[in-house]
């Protein structure tokens, strides 16, 4: 299943392959963290440790949403996005997109959605953010894109992002 905005269907169309901000990517091979059904990127896991799961069933309504909003990678915190054009910034996060879910399916059994969106326009130059989530029954964070100002793209672990332009191509 995988999911984009009107916005986001050029920026898959020209897509190509970039380098990973090394040190993200150092973070990023640490692979995930699970407690209580809850997975994090590792270098996340202390963001764990006082959470009460009540308190967060109760604020995001599921585990999806709290993993979503934890695990949410900014691409300025790694890049001086003031050097690169939103097309550069959002190639870097569709490579990010790859990166996530070799890692995912090589170190995982389970499915997990991938979230890549752009504010396109912020007043703080190019931007990008990239989280993910487990994929739970009954828990879909996102399901529908009418009307989303943001350039977004959401996919699975299992989803190719060539098969995906391809058929984008077709259309």
């Amino acid at each position: 299943m995988s999911l984009l905005s009107p916005q986001m269907n050029k920026f898959l169309l020209m897509r190509s392959e970039v380098a990973i901000p090394s040190t993200l990517e150092l973070k990023l091979l640490k692979g995930f963290y699970e407690h209580s059904d809850v997975i994090v990127f590792d270098f996340y896991k202390a963001r764990l440790k006082y959470w009460d799961y009540e308190i967060i069933i109760s604020r995001y309504g599921d585990l999806t949403g709290f993993e979503a909003n934890t695990n949410r990678i900014h691409l300025d915190d790694y890049i001086n996005t003031e050097n690169f054009t939103i097309s550069e910034v959002i190639n870097i996060g569709f490579s990010l997109v790859q990166f996530i879910q070799n890692l995912w399916n090589h170190l995982r059994d389970d499915e997990c959605t991938i979230i890549l969106s752009s504010d396109l326009k912020s007043e703080f130059g190019s931007n990008a953010s990239i989280t993910f989530h487990k994929k739970r029954p009954n828990q879909i964070l996102v399901d529908c894109l009418d009307d989303c100002p943001q350039a977004v793209f959401i996919c699975n672990n299992s989803d190719s992002l060539q098969s995906i332009s391809d058929a984008l191509k077709i259309m």
